[in-house]
């Protein structure tokens, strides 16, 4: 295999199998042409890391004689990608002992590593050397801060990033803004951003739709604005999705909307265990517990994990409606079946349960074993 042959393989190997950039690594290390191609290197740190390859990754890196800000950010990168934030901040903090300075691109990266850790002290400090050694704050980079901002609960100084931005903001820009409203407790603010946003002519693509139908689910909104989600999601496709599928059930089931729950829930072509959670709560919650049962037999039937959230739905619906063998039977499979450890609020659920069996105390000594 040639150097130029190499190169070709560089700019495909995000089509490969892992196997298949490992193969190709060998190649090169064989060939002698690693580790001094670095556009090369970079390519399988940025393969590597897509398959959750770290190790490979890193000793990789290390081999590397002469790195360059690229190679530094794509480590970086790849940390933070795979939800190693702290990893990403060291090999950040190694880098500037290397003498190389971050540029725009790994600061982006570095501050959704500080989202990640809720970290607002690394993230000032990363703003601050943004301000002193970037000439002009990008996009991205402005993006990033307010997403930073907003996750770490500092939506005064995400507001005031995304008030600087002015003409330059795009839908990232808005979706990120909205988001931060939603995750520091303000739906009424993030719908009042979303109108801003339209009245902009801003692009709505899935994700500004998903921040939205959040904080339609934290209010009482009125149902022209939960309808016009609605149809947006219709009509661009969004449905889809299965993330906006699922917030849409959900947010039908809040406001007591179960057959748009049902509905939604019977449209969708892929379903996940978060579909069902979803339109088994909707039913729980308003009273059809029933209904509930009957689409957690067909869940199971179908293949499908349950986990401690859908398992906890279940006990309080049968807890309403006083199914104690039911009741208990399910906590019994969500121990010994599914070797799921119970939480205080199964166990709480369970003793709401005995309570209104009327024998409470016997139900405890026979039914639950210790936390």
């Amino acid at each position: 295999m040639s150097a130029t042959a190499l190169r070709t393989g560089a700019a495909i190997l995000r089509a490969l199998s892992s196997a298949s950039a490992a193969h190709l690594h060998a190649h090169a290390l064989k060939l002698g042409v690693l580790p001094s191609c670095l556009h090369l290197c970079s390519a399988l740190l940025k393969s590597y890391a897509a398959f959750g390859r770290l190790a490979a990754a890193r000793q990789l890196f290390d081999e590397i004689p002469r790195r360059d800000v690229p190679l530094w950010s794509t480590l970086v990168s790849a940390y933070t990608r795979s939800e190693h934030p702290q990893d990403a901040l060291e090999a950040a903090s190694a880098m500037a002992r290397a003498g190389f300075r971050p540029n725009g691109v790994t600061v982006t990266t570095l501050l959704s590593a500080c989202a990640q850790l809720r970290s607002p002290v690394h993230g000032r400090e990363l703003h601050g050397y943004a301000v002193r050694n970037i000439t002009v704050l990008d996009l991205p980079v402005l993006n990033a801060l307010v997403n930073m901002y907003g996750k770490c609960s500092r939506l005064a100084d995400a507001r005031m990033v995304f008030a600087d931005m002015g003409a330059m903001r795009s839908a990232i820009s808005w979706t990120s803004m909205i988001n931060a409203c939603c995750e520091n407790g303000r739906p009424v603010e993030a719908l009042k951003v979303f109108e801003k946003m339209r009245l902009a002519g801003a692009k709505v693509d899935e994700v500004t739709l998903l921040a939205v139908i959040s904080a339609c689910t934290k209010l009482d909104c009125t149902s022209s604005l939960r309808d016009w989600v609605e149809e947006s999601a219709y009509e661009n496709g969004f449905l889809e999705n299965t993330r906006v599928a699922n917030a849409l059930i959900h947010m039908h089931g809040k406001i007591g909307a179960v057959s748009r729950s049902c509905a939604i829930f019977e449209s969708m072509s892929v379903r996940t265990v978060v579909s069902w959670t979803a339109v088994i709560q909707a039913l729980a919650l308003n009273g059809h517990r029933t209904a509930a049962l009957v689409r957690f037999t067909q869940m199971l039937r179908q293949g499908f994990q349950p986990d401690e959230v859908i398992f906890l739905i279940m006990i309080n619906a049968c807890a309403h409606s006083r199914l104690m063998s039911e009741g208990r039977q399910l906590f019994k499979s969500m121990v010994n079946e599914y070797h799921i450890t119970p939480r205080m609020d199964h166990y709480g659920s369970m003793v709401d349960l005995f309570c209104k069996s009327g024998d409470l105390t016997k139900h405890l000594s026979l039914s639950l074993p210790c936390p």
